[in-house]
C-alpha cells in the first residue's frame, strides 16, 4: 500500500509538473516558431535538450558514465502515426491499441492543450518538439519512451507557402549489452513548397547530426513523399547513413499521388513483424515495428 500511494504522488507531481510547463509554453509563440532556443516543455527535466546541430552532435557525444535506463535489444516495439492532431473523436480508442505495451511511440501532429494534458495516456517519458501554436495548443512531434533518453534535440523548419513550423524531434537511448547508444528520429516533413529547397534543408539537417552516429539508428513519421524530388531526398540520405526502408507485406500506408508518405528506415536492426494498419480516426494509417538487433 505504501508504494501505491507513492506511486499516486509521484504520477499526481508529474501530472502537475506537465500542466505547468504547458501552460508556461503555450504563451510563448517564439519558442514555437524560431527554433533558436530550448523547445521542449515536455519531457524530464533532468535530460538535456538542444535546438543546434552543431550543439546536438555534441550532445550525443558526451560520455554518460550511468545510463537513463537501456532499452532490450532482443524486443523494441515501435509504432509511428500521425494523428491528425486528435480532431476525430474516436482517436481514443485506436490510440490505446495501437500503442499498448510499445517501447517506443513517435506521433506526428500530436495537438497538446492545457485542459487535456492527460488526453494520452501517461507513459514514463515524454520528449516533445513544438511544430506550431493554435490558440491553446501546441502542435509537433512527440516520441513517447519506456526509458529515459540520455539526450534529446528538437528543430523546426518553416514552410516557406503556409509558414507553419513542422518538427523533427532526435532521441538518444542506451542499449541493453552494448556500449553503442540508438539514435531515433521522428520527424513531420515540410509538406506544403513550390521547390524543394526548405524540404532538403529540413533532412540535411538530420543527416549533419547522424552522420556521425556509429550506432543504430531509426528514422521515422510523416515523410511527406508524394513527388519524386522528395523520395530522391530521402533516397539519398538513406544511402548516406546506410539506412534501409522497412517494407511492409500488406501496405496500408497512407498514399497521396500513389505514392506512401509515412516511412521507417533503420540501421543495425533486423527486423522480427512489420504491420501497417487501417484506421477511421486519422488521414494517416499507423505503421509498428519490433525489432531485434
Amino acid at each position: 500500500m505504501h508504494n501505491t500511494s507513492a506511486n499516486n504522488r509521484l504520477a499526481r507531481l508529474r501530472r502537475m509538473s506537465l500542466w505547468l510547463v504547458l501552460t508556461a509554453f503555450v504563451g510563448l509563440s517564439a519558442c514555437v516558431s524560431t527554433g533558436n532556443g530550448t523547445v521542449d516543455p515536455i519531457s524530464h527535466p533532468l535530460v538535456p535538450v538542444v535546438s543546434d546541430v552543431d550543439a546536438c552532435r555534441s550532445l550525443i557525444d558526451a560520455t554518460r558514465a550511468v545510463p537513463a535506463g537501456e532499452l532490450d535489444t532482443s524486443n523494441i516495439r515501435l509504432v509511428s502515426w500521425n494523428m491528425q492532431k486528435k480532431s476525430i473523436p474516436n482517436w481514443r480508442a485506436d490510440y490505446g491499441r495501437l500503442t499498448a505495451a510499445k517501447d517506443l511511440i513517435l506521433l506526428q501532429e500530436a495537438s497538446l492543450r492545457v485542459d487535456t494534458i492527460e488526453d494520452l495516456p501517461t507513459v514514463p517519458y515524454w520528449s516533445f518538439s513544438p511544430g506550431y501554436r493554435t490558440g491553446d495548443s501546441v502542435t509537433g512531434v512527440l516520441t513517447l519512451s519506456s526509458v529515459m533518453p540520455l539526450s534529446r534535440c528538437s528543430f523546426t523548419n518553416t514552410e516557406p507557402l503556409l509558414r507553419t513550423p513542422k518538427a523533427t524531434s532526435i532521441t538518444q537511448f542506451a542499449l541493453r549489452g552494448t556500449d553503442e547508444t540508438l539514435l531515433v528520429v521522428n520527424v513531420h516533413a515540410v509538406n506544403f513548397s513550390l521547390g524543394l529547397g526548405t524540404y532538403k534543408r529540413q533532412f540535411q539537417q538530420i543527416e549533419d547530426v547522424l552522420i556521425g552516429h556509429a550506432g543504430p539508428i531509426i528514422l521515422s513519421g510523416d515523410l511527406n513523399t508524394w513527388r519524386a524530388g522528395r523520395v530522391a531526398t530521402i533516397e539519398s540520405l538513406a544511402a548516406d547513413l546506410e539506412l534501409t526502408e522497412l517494407s511492409f507485406g500488406a501496405d496500408h500506408r497512407t498514399r497521396v499521388f500513389g505514392l506512401p508518405i509515412d516511412h521507417i528506415y533503420l540501421r543495425g536492426f533486423a527486423t522480427a513483424t512489420a504491420v501497417s494498419s487501417i484506421v477511421t480516426s486519422s488521414d494517416h494509417n499507423p505503421i509498428a515495428v519490433t525489432l531485434a538487433m
